[in-house]
């Protein structure tokens, strides 16, 4: 027979803590610190450092390790697939890690993530189909429609909330 040990429910705190101390970082409570906020930031919604690991939603959860990567990890490569599914605020998780200087792979199905990179792996049956560099014209549409996807993101964010849509929101 089989005994299962269930370990006890750990803080987000307590994780990111012991992920830290496994790195031998010195500052560990400010590196933790750092990571949370930046976690909440991403995740859109707000938990504090004392939420177990195991109540976070799914975007939280991916927030706080996006963040851990971000802050903490010395991999210079990060691969993503679909952060567009994560819950998460894409565009800031994206940011975060570039700015970090990560190398991002990601696989994604929205287009405007896709043209967001300086190039992108076509795959079709299986394989790779082109391999695109992302041309100035494109930059030009991606402002545009960023632009778009910024007014619906903003409309979703209203109804979410409960209140009602209008022409000049």
């Amino acid at each position: 027979m089989r005994r299962w040990i269930t370990p006890p429910a750990l803080s987000a705190h307590e994780f990111l803590s012991l992920q830290a101390e496994s790195r031998l970082v010195d500052n560990v409570s400010e590196v933790v610190d750092q990571i949370l906020q930046t976690a909440v930031a991403l995740a859109g919604e707000p938990f504090d450092a004392k939420t177990p690991v195991t109540a976070l939603s799914g975007g939280q959860s991916r927030a706080l390790m996006i963040a851990d990567v971000a802050c903490l990890s010395a991999s210079p490569i990060v691969l993503i697939d679909e952060i567009e599914n994560a819950g998460v605020d894409r565009r800031q998780a994206l940011g975060l890690l570039v700015k970090k200087e990560k190398i991002v792979l990601m696989a994604t199905h929205d287009p405007l993530l896709a043209l967001s990179g300086s190039r992108r792996l076509v795959i079709r049956n299986g394989g790779i189909d082109a391999v695109l560099d992302t041309s100035d014209e494109e930059r030009v549409l991606l402002q545009q429609l960023d632009t778009m996807d910024a007014r619906l993101t903003t409309l979703r964010n209203r109804i979410r909330q409960g209140k009602r849509l209008s022409l000049t929101h």
